[in-house]
């Protein structure tokens, strides 16, 4: 007759088949990650190299220069990322931006959400400031079974990684400002050490604005550098408020015309609204308006 196990006995016996299961399941995953890589790489006609064995695939797109990064180091960076079978694609730099720590790109410090593979992009691949980098990445370095957002569990990713040469948020906000300004053929526009650009229409012969605390009455209209009008105000509905209470690249750039006067003003994150997404603008906007001065009322 056989003995009966005992509870102990069963429960390890249990978890260790539990374990097991896991295990192959997992190794599974990893096998149809290397399936479904090697086929899009083949099918994509990709000239990119393995990483040590770790079922990530990469190609440096532009070599970097300078000292190889830290973890101690700040990098400005944009990235791109999407899906393998291409349900998932993100590709607006204004929202796709890095701006901290190499090391806190490592998940483990838990700062940031992105892919594991990241911080060996950039860290142990790239290695370098104002180089780039794509990396094809299996879902056990990307965001495993759970996914992130609207990016499927189990999904490997296809990513670019651009480290600016920047090592401060005023030059790397210029490079989108000038890119900007270039591609749309802007001309005649000065910049100001706010890093806000200016162009203007006309001074205008009427009142200055005296000081912050001024009351302007304005219209205007506001660009996305994709062209999208976001926000507008014409001559039946004025916009009036202090100076003080604007954007700050309206406080530094409506004192340089008159009541009568227009204004072009090309305006850094920073100036406008930042990291935070704001009703129709995205995190990390540069912002294009033309400004009308209607109205200056002093205190």
């Amino acid at each position: 007759m056989i003995k009966s196990i005992k509870p102990v006995a069963f429960a390890l016996l249990l978890l260790a088949t539990v374990f097991g299961a896991c295990k192959k399941e997992y190794e599974t995953i990893q096998a149809q990650d290397a399936k479904e890589i090697q086929a899009y790489i083949s099918k994509n006609n990709l000239q990119v190299q393995q990483y040590n064995q770790t079922g990530l695939y990469y190609q440096i797109l532009q070599p970097g220069t300078g000292a190889d990064l830290e973890n101690s180091d700040k990098v400005y960076m944009t990235f791109t990322l999407k899906t393998l079978d291409g349900s998932y694609n993100s590709t607006d730099e204004n929202l796709n931006q890095y701006t901290s720590f190499v090391g806190y790109l490592d998940p483990a410090e838990k700062q940031f959400n992105f892919p594991k593979a990241f911080h060996i992009a950039v860290k142990d691949l790239l290695k370098k400031r104002g180089g780039s980098i794509r990396v094809i990445i299996p879902s056990n370095l990307a965001f495993g079974r759970t996914g992130s957002g609207k990016i499927p569990g189990n999904a490997s990713l296809d990513c670019v990684i651009k480290v600016s040469t920047a090592t401060n948020n005023a030059d790397f906000e210029e490079q989108f400002v000038s890119k900007y300004i270039q591609s749309s053929n802007l001309t005649g526009f000065t910049r100001l050490p706010s890093g806000v650009y200016y162009k203007i229409a006309t001074v205008g012969t009427g009142k200055s604005i005296a000081n912050t605390e001024s009351l302007v009455k304005v219209t205007y209209t506001g660009l996305l550098t994709n062209g999208t009008k976001f926000d507008s105000r014409d001559s039946k509905d004025p916009l009036s408020s202090p100076l003080n209470a604007l954007i700050a690249g309206w406080q530094v750039g409506l004192p340089l015309i008159k009541e009568g006067g227009s204004i072009r003003l090309i305006i850094p994150p920073s100036q406008g609204y930042g990291a935070a997404s704001t009703a129709n603008i995205p995190a990390n906007s540069v912002l294009d308006f033309d400004i009308q001065l209607l109205q200056v009322t002093n205190y």
